[in-house]
Formats: C-alpha cells, structure tokens, sequence
C-alpha cells in the first residue's frame, strides 16, 4: 500500500499556479494496533507482554527526561528546549513567561523509511477532519458510549482547530431533535491527529460528533463527524 497525495493551491508562494502535496493517511493506528501487528508477524512476545515491556520503557524515558537529559534511540531522539523571552542578561526562567518544550524528531531507524515509501498522486478532494476513533475516559470505551461532562478522546486527521473561534471546535449533535452543544472548556490537546477535551453537560439520548475547523490558508469551515452514533445514558 502507498502513501497517497494530492496538490492544493500553496498558500505560502505568491505564485497562483504553484501547488502543495497533502498526504492522505490510509489509516491511524494505536499503540495496541502495533502490538497487535507485531504478535501477528509470529512474534514470540505475546500482546500482554509487549505492552508492559513498552509501560517499563516508558517509565524509564519519563525518569530520564525529567532529570534534564537528552535520549536518543534509532527511533527517536528527545530533547528540550525553552519557549519565551528573557529581558536581558540577569533574567531567568519565569514560569508565567516562559515554558519548557520537549523535542521529537525521528531516529536513525525511521528516517530511513523516508526512502522506503512508495507514493501514489490521487485526485485533490475536499478536505475535512477525519475522526477514526472517539474513546471515552470516564466508561473506558470506544465508540459507543459517550459520558456527560466526563472527559473524551478522538484520534484521526485533519483535527486540529482555532480554539478561539467559537466556530470551530468539538461538537456534539443530538440525532432526536437536531439541538448542537460544543465542548467549550480549552481543550487538554489539540494536534492534528489527536484531541482531548472535556465533554459537555448532555441529556440522554443518542449524538453524532463533530470537528468544525478552517485549514490554514482557508476560509470555508469544514466539518467531518464520526461513522458511529454515541449514546449517553
């Protein structure tokens, strides 16, 4: 399978005729897909095993990082930077003005899959977001139920919204009788292919889920929902 793309007008260049690729995802994936994946190859590391292996490596990274260190692995290298100005040479970190960010970028091992992946042009159609999974906290479900005021997940593309128009954002519309409620609450994340957010105060009934967002360098709200109803009780 490759990995489809398809131009866009470039917003960036002055030039009308220039265009963008945007890569289509075939699919999204989460960590327990690639376990899943993994003990499907004939793995001798059972699922179970695999995910507590990963729940230690974790812990370790965490431990790590915490201390002020750097990790680099053949996956990955992690570091840290800070975010913010100092007012000349006598200032120091302030946490109201500044802020530690962590760095990611990719390993030995994944920067060479750049030269492995096959790519096929598809035909540019309209963007929207795609949510793929929706999970919720409070029942530890997936796609199903979906608990008022309790705290909900979508993962997907395209997801990403201005938290500071009242346009855009998460919302949540009761199939019964059409009525839209919106998690209004700042988000915990908001990254193009994860949200998480509290969820509003619903009654009970059945809800078709919304991401309403404009793509940088466009002007139309673009809406995509979630193939399954979620039910709160």
């Amino acid at each position: 399978m490759a990995l489809n793309y398809a131009l866009y007008d470039n917003p960036i260049t002055a030039d009308l005729n220039d265009r963008m690729a945007v890569t289509q995802t075939n699919q999204t994936f989460t960590l327990e897909d690639v376990f899943d994946e993994m003990t499907r190859q004939g793995s001798t590391v059972t699922k179970a095993e695999g995910l507590a292996v990963f729940e230690e490596f974790s812990r370790g990274l965490e431990r790590l990082l915490k201390n002020g260190n750097s990790v680099n692995t053949p996956l990955f290298n992690l570091n840290f930077s800070i975010a913010g100005v100092f007012d000349g040479d006598d200032d120091s970190f302030d946490a109201s003005r500044h802020q530690v960010k962590l760095r990611i970028n990719p390993g030995v091992r994944l920067r060479e899959l750049e030269n492995q992946v096959s790519v096929t042009k598809v035909t540019a159609e309209k963007r929207i977001p795609i949510l793929v999974h929706y999970y919720d906290t409070n029942s530890e479900t997936q796609d199903s139920v979906l608990s008022a005021g309790g705290g909900g997940r979508i993962t997907g593309t395209n997801l990403k919204f201005d938290e500071s128009d009242p346009a855009q954002g998460v919302f949540f519309v009761d199939i019964s009788n059409g009525t839209v409620a919106k998690a209004t609450s700042k988000p915990l994340r908001n990254k193009p292919g994860e949200l998480i957010f509290i969820n509003p105060a619903l009654s009970a009934g059945s809800y078709r889920i919304e991401v309403r967002t404009i793509f940088i360098g466009g002007k139309d709200l673009r809406t995509g929902s979630l193939n399954t109803l979620l039910s709160v009780s």
